[in-house]
């Protein structure tokens, strides 16, 4: 995959810049990923062919919410092979990154992208998520892993007092949120659509629990 070519289209769609650093790290990280893949399952071969499309723009869409540039620490919740963790920690290393699983084949991917990349701003929680000290975050983040109720209700712990909750989902999330609502009141939700550079219509949203 050639990330220089992928520049221009995160510059228009997402407004990120990346720097010649930061491409030869995503090469680096792509090999890395993929050769990993070729033994331990990761991603399947379906979704390898749209790695870039489906998963690295999906996980830097965050970049669409206009509070994201205000958050310094982020947990992702149930990172698997590192979206969007690892491709948040490439990308913003002014942000500290945890990396949360509870599966050590995904887990001891991200030590090893972690330590070959240099992320200093990323640190790996293995663990299932509740029984973790609570780690005072800005933002907690989850992508493709569960109904949000039940991730923010595993989770919540680790929010700062003023933390805001992030779910990427591939609909409105409406039932979901309705049933947020039923049990949390007061809470307000922003939701920013987008879609992803496939050949097929492919809407996706930004879920932001307030």
């Amino acid at each position: 995959m050639n990330f220089r070519e992928k520049k221009k289209l995160l510059e228009e769609k997402l407004n990120i810049l990346l720097s010649e650093e930061q491409i030869e790290k995503f090469e680096k990280w792509y090999k890395s990923f993929i050769n990993y893949n070729s033994h331990t399952n990761l991603m399947s071969k379906g979704d390898i062919e749209v790695l870039f499309e489906k998963h690295v723009f999906d996980s830097l869409a965050i970049n669409l919410w206009e509070d994201f540039k205000n958050i310094k620490t982020i947990l992702d919740v149930g990172t698997g092979g590192g979206f969007p963790s690892v491709i948040l920690a490439i990308c913003f290393k002014d942000k500290k990154i945890i990396a949360n699983d509870s599966r050590i084949k995904k887990i001891n991917f991200i030590k090893e992208v972690k330590e070959e990349l240099d992320l200093s701003n990323l640190e790996i929680a293995y663990a299932r998520i509740e029984e973790i000290n609570p780690l005072n975050v800005d933002l907690i983040v989850s992508r493709a892993v569960g109904k949000m109720l039940d991730v923010y209700e595993l989770s919540k712990k680790h929010l700062k007092k003023k933390g805001k909750f992030l779910i990427y989902k591939s609909k409105s999330a409406t039932e979901e949120i309705e049933s947020f609502k039923k049990k949390y009141d007061g809470f307000n939700f922003e939701t920013i659509n987008y879609s992803l550079p496939l050949k097929e219509n492919y809407e996706r949203n930004l879920v932001i629990l307030k």
